[in-house]
């Protein structure tokens, strides 16, 4: 259908979640192909209005840090204070240095590093460096 996912990196994303099953038929002589989603479907569906209304305020994120604090406090109930890893694509707009003060008040213990040249979808750019980073991130 024209519209869905017309992006080709998108769509290459999205069936990364995709997994092809075979089943024999009763003849057992021709096996029938079925696809099954990776992802948990149902929780998504059924947690999507808490997912879609989580809100980060977005405008204090851009706006030279403007009522920080008040972001910080209302923020402090979503607080993860275990250790997160965030791998950001150097050629990706959607972590910029103006985002850290939000990050860390979300996310106090987190490490953040760059894979220069790449965008969002890091793991999929560039997948050797990934998996090193996350190696080195794990073993330490």
């Amino acid at each position: 259908r024209d519209g869905i996912l017309e992006d080709p990196a998108l769509r290459a994303f999205v069936l990364t979640n995709l997994e092809q099953l075979r089943a024999k038929d009763v003849s057992d002589a021709e096996s029938q192909s079925l696809l099954k989603w990776k992802i948990h479907w149902d929780g998504i569906v059924n947690e999507l209005d808490r997912i879609a209304g989580f809100d980060v305020h977005d405008q204090s994120m851009d706006s030279n840090l403007e009522g920080l604090e008040e972001q910080q406090q209302q923020s402090s109930q979503y607080t993860y204070d275990g250790d997160v890893f965030f791998i950001h694509g150097g050629a990706s707009r959607f972590v910029r240095s103006s985002h850290l003060p939000t990050i860390t008040s979300y996310f106090p213990n987190h490490m953040l590093t760059t894979i220069r040249g790449v965008g969002h979808w890091v793991h999929a750019e560039a997948p050797d460096d990934t998996i090193a980073l996350l190696k080195r991130y794990l073993d330490r």
